[in-house]
């Protein structure tokens, strides 16, 4: 059965945003319903995505724009989903290097494909991988992410090999409440097993949760929580905007 999809974007901005300055987004997996990397499926070639990204990237470049973070991500799927993952990252890298060689080549995932070999040697080419993981317990990793309980401790340990990871994570309650002070252990417990470079804290709710009754926690939750990771692990940790980077 053939898929169709209405034909998204794939190239957004530069515009500015708190967390990562003037910033170039590329959709590597934006609904098309035309060069298609298969019949079935509405993720578009790698191919496509690269040449249109690579035609903006140019312009901008001679127009003497300024562009400080290049941002892969995925609206129709996780970018790690697409099976030319890492042959487009490997172009978006010669990219960044020729027409924006100060600027930092990021993508952004959901980390639920992350540990897989071809991935994993993808991620290595970006300078920073943002990665949701805002879970201190199975149950609530179950709960939000429809993910098996066993997937969760893989998780862990696969996101353990990254330096160059920056955790991404919304605070919030309903349903599913990660504010508590024993899902906050938790997750500072495995946080502290990670490792990451830092950790952003969003204002706003997970990308696309299962479970939609969430509502975010109030500021002064958030800046208790903040500080005790801060505290407790000495990583680096600091509260943005959950800004859309499809604009």
């Amino acid at each position: 059965m053939t898929i169709t999809a209405t034909v998204s974007p794939i190239i957004y901005g530069p515009f500015t945003t708190q967390r990562l300055a003037r910033t170039l987004t590329i959709d590597l997996c934006a609904a098309r319903n035309h060069m298609v990397v298969s019949k079935d499926s509405t993720l578009p070639r790698s191919s496509l995505v690269v040449t249109t990204a690579a035609t903006r990237i140019i312009e901008l470049s001679k127009a003497g724009e300024k562009v400080k973070s290049i941002v892969i991500i995925g609206s129709s799927a996780d970018p790690t989903e697409h099976p030319d993952l890492r042959e487009a990252s490997e172009n978006f890298r010669t990219l960044c290097n020729k027409w924006f060689p100060r600027a930092k080549l990021y993508i952004q995932s959901n980390c639920a494909n992350i540990g897989a070999v071809d991935v994993r040697a993808a991620l290595s080419i970006y300078d920073r991988i943002l990665a949701r993981f805002e879970w201190g317990t199975t149950k609530t990793y179950s709960a939000l992410t429809g993910g098996k309980s066993t997937d969760y401790a893989v998780l862990v340990k696969d996101l353990h090999y990254f330096d160059n990871l920056i955790v991404m994570a919304s605070i919030y309650r309903g349903d599913q409440d990660n504010s508590t002070d024993n899902e906050v252990k938790a997750w500072i417990k495995r946080l502290a097993e990670i490792k990451p470079n830092s950790i952003q804290i969003l204002k706003g709710l997970p990308f696309n949760p299962k479970e939609r009754k969430l509502r975010a926690a109030p500021t002064g939750t958030i800046k208790k929580i903040v500080e005790r990771i801060g505290e407790e692990t000495g990583l680096a940790v600091s509260v943005h905007e959950d800004e859309n980077l499809m604009r």
